[in-house]
């Protein structure tokens, strides 16, 4: 695993910022990781994930949106 994974990983391990429908929030040292909740169809969380961070105060429409799995662990990483 790379840095950048151990990063993420490390960052899930604290207390989240918020929770959606389909997703729980953090901070991390790269962004905002939105973890999947379920293993469903990607293309619902897909569509879902802006409006889901709305809900909880979160802008991330400007962000690049990254999908990553990493250690069975699925999530969308918003960063500048």
């Amino acid at each position: 695993m790379d840095s950048t994974s151990d990063l993420i990983i490390d960052s899930l391990k604290n207390e989240p910022i918020g929770e959606t429908d389909h997703f729980i929030w953090f901070i991390t040292d790269i962004g905002i990781a939105a973890l999947f909740k379920r293993e469903q169809n990607f293309e619902i969380y897909s569509s879902s994930v802006e409006i889901e961070a709305n809900k909880i105060g979160l802008d991330i429409t400007k962000e690049e949106k990254e999908y990553l799995k990493i250690k069975e662990k699925q999530l969308f990483l918003f960063y500048s």
